[in-house]
């Protein structure tokens, strides 16, 4: 599945509209705490000079810490849009020219987190076409991929078959599915060589959702929490155990869906 970004369908524009309300909120809150650290410091040099420099090293600190996880998201984002230029490659190249570097780079990474695809990835690496590497990456290194995305799908299927099963209420079902979903969402982009901060998760529930090749990611960021919150409490009655397997098949497609989303292919 292609990575290249697809035109969001009729009604996205709200999220538009969500996200610069968000810019605006984050400039205020970045604003505000601005002007008041720089206030603090003036009343703390006042009062002391020893105050000032401690109120001083102690906003510094604050400041790399945001600088630190500014620079971790731009970083990701960067990964993102490198994969994503890489799908985009993928589709304007001709089978017959040989396999862009990128391409190349991007399989022999997968080899410190999969070492099973080693053979696999030798193989695309000795490719003198891009037709033939196309063909050793669908037949040899995504049946790999898909097989650990599986496992990690399986793995989340069990967490939230069991934590929906004991939890006493339906809104508890919903924050606990949101919080595998996501660590599940994030293992499977690490796998792919991305390094999902929270924009870059944040861009995958929105393929997700907005895809026209993926309805499966309708279903998994809206339909997971409302409609267990909804049915929820029907599935206690019952033991709980209806509702938990919905759960549980929802994390197994979610894992596949996101690992799709995750490859240039």
């Amino acid at each position: 599945m292609s990575l290249t970004p697809v035109a969001p369908v009729a009604g996205a524009g709200w999220l538009r509209s969500l996200g610069l309300a968000g810019g605006a909120v984050g400039l205020l809150v970045l604003g505000g705490g601005g002007l008041w650290l720089g206030v603090t410091l003036d009343e703390l040099f006042a009062r002391s000079a020893i105050l000032g420099w401690a109120g001083s090293a102690l906003g510094a600190g604050v400041l790399g810490l945001l600088g630190a996880g500014a620079w971790r998201e731009w970083r990701a984002l960067r990964r993102l849009s490198s994969l994503d230029r890489l799908a985009e490659t993928l589709k304007e190249t001709p089978d017959a020219a040989p396999p862009p570097r990128a391409l190349l780079r991007w399989a022999e990474s997968l080899a410190a987190r999969l070492p099973e695809a080693a053979p696999a990835i030798d193989q695309i690496r000795a490719a003198k076409t891009l037709g033939e590497a196309r063909g050793l990456a669908a037949g040899l290194l995504q049946p790999v991929l898909a097989a650990r995305v599986a496992a990690l799908g399986g793995q989340a299927a069990r967490q939230v078959f069991v934590a929906t099963a004991v939890m006493p209420a339906p809104a508890l079902d919903a924050a606990a599915m949101a919080l595998i979903g996501l660590r599940l969402m994030r293992q499977v982009a690490e796998l792919h060589g991305l390094r999902p901060g929270a924009l870059v998760l944040a861009r995958l529930l929105r393929r997700l959702a907005f895809s026209t090749g993926l309805a499966v990611g309708t279903e998994m960021a809206v339909e997971a929490g409302l409609e267990q919150m909804v049915e929820g409490h029907a599935a206690k009655l019952a033991g709980g155990a209806a509702g938990a397997a919905v759960a549980a098949r929802r994390m197994a497609r979610l894992a596949a869906a996101t690992g799709e989303a995750c490859r240039p292919f």
